[in-house]
C-alpha cells in the first residue's frame, strides 16, 4: 500500500511540474495532498497521460498502479522517470 501512494505521489508531482509546469515546491506540496485522494482509476489514466505528453509512449504497457510489477517495470526504472 506504501509503494503505491508513493508511485500515486511521483505521478502527480510529473504531471503538476513536467506537465503544467508549476514550481517545485508548489507541485511537491499539491501532490502530497492529493496523492490520498485519487483513485486507482485515475492514477493510470493520468499515468498513460504523462507518459504521452512527456513522450515517454515506449512504456505503454497497460499500466495499473495496483500491479507491484508496473510499479518495478524495468522499462520505468531505466529512465528514472518516478
Amino acid at each position: 500500500m506504501a509503494k503505491k501512494i508513493l508511485e500515486a505521489y511521483d505521478i502527480v508531482y510529473l504531471f503538476l511540474k513536467d506537465v503544467l509546469n508549476l514550481d517545485e515546491d508548489i507541485a511537491a506540496s499539491e501532490a502530497e495532498k492529493i496523492k490520498l485522494a485519487i483513485s486507482d482509476g485515475t492514477i493510470n489514466n493520468l499515468a498513460k497521460y504523462v507518459h504521452k505528453v512527456l513522450d515517454l509512449n515506449d512504456l505503454d504497457c497497460d499500466y495499473d498502479v495496483s500491479k507491484e510489477k508496473c510499479r518495478s517495470c524495468k522499462r520505468r526504472t531505466e529512465r528514472n522517470l518516478l
